[in-house]
């Protein structure tokens, strides 16, 4: 993975917290993205593994987003309802208007997750490592994606960094720093995740401790 591929995919990050990106800006950072996902289906899949895990351990353990459970076409909340609608978000955000389109707290979670992307997410709350294998087991199947396969790998990908930061966005600020530095951290540990190097797991620990969200929060939205 070069540096220019790394730079492409920070970009993105930035492009999905960052709501003000020019919409020529963002189809030109996703055309890049995707031609990452099909060249380099493995690291996206570490990196991402990292980041969704990193994000959903973040929550309160008290949040039903970060206990969930895998079911046979997807994910479920602790209730067993299915989980990957808007509707999971309204425990924290009511809707404000009848065209969730046109409604700023609801809106980023209008399109529904697809049910390995919930899957995704339900896996990233254990860690890192199942999140990785789980991608690997189900998504990338060759060192290189054909445009199909690449398209679902990404598409899951997409769909579980956005939601996870959404939740934890609720919680820590639209303006949320750790979003994007534990993004680029990422970067640097994917590779050698896939390559099979050693890097300072218990440094990365002690930077998620300290940014979680506190214990009893989520209680206090509900």
């Amino acid at each position: 993975m070069d540096q220019q591929d790394i730079d492409w995919v920070n970009r993105w990050v930035v492009s999905l917290c960052e709501p003000l990106v020019t919409t020529a800006a963002r189809r030109e950072i996703d055309e890049h993205v995707a031609d990452i996902a099909a060249r380099q289906p493995l690291w996206i899949s570490a990196w991402a593994s990292g980041l969704v895990s990193d994000l959903v351990r973040s929550l309160d353990p008290e949040d039903p987003w970060r206990n969930l459970e895998v079911a046979s076409s997807g994910a479920v909340m602790p209730d067993g309802s299915p989980f990957g609608t808007w509707v999971d978000a309204t425990d924290i955000v009511p809707p404000s208007v009848p065209d969730r389109r046109a409604d700023v707290g609801l809106a980023a979670v209008d399109t529904g997750l697809s049910g390995r992307a919930s899957e995704f997410v339900a896996v990233a709350a254990g860690g890192w490592r199942p999140a990785f294998e789980w991608i690997r087991e189900n998504l990338v199947t060759a060192p290189a994606l054909d445009g199909p396969q690449a398209a679902e790998l990404l598409d899951t990908v997409d769909g579980a960094i956005r939601w996870a930061m959404f939740r934890r966005r609720l919680f820590a600020g639209q303006d949320d720093p750790f979003i994007p530095v534990d993004a680029a951290a990422w970067t640097t540990r994917a590779g050698k995740m896939i390559s099979g190097e050693a890097w300072d797991e218990a440094r990365a620990a002690r930077v998620l401790e300290s940014n979680k969200i506190q214990p009893g929060t989520y209680a206090q939205f509900v």
